[in-house]
């Protein structure tokens, strides 16, 4: 696994730049479905069916924004 540098914005619209974990095909494609999951304030969070990523420690939802 890879990790990679991301933005997402939490429900109320505050950005994040965190980092991602994704395969070794994101390099290639920049396609979200290669992303496995994000890494906030040390939680790892997998993404939901529409790509929505839901802390269970904050209550935060958080999308991605873009790639950097």
């Amino acid at each position: 696994m890879l990790k990679q540098n991301i933005s997402v914005k939490d429900q109320f619209g505050i950005k994040y730049v965190i980092q991602a974990t994704v395969d070794s095909y994101f390099a290639n494609t920049q396609c979200f479905s290669n992303l496995k999951y994000i890494t906030v304030e040390g939680e790892d969070i997998r993404p939901g069916f529409e790509m929505f990523f839901q802390s269970t420690l904050s209550g935060k939802i958080f999308k991605i924004d873009k790639i950097n």
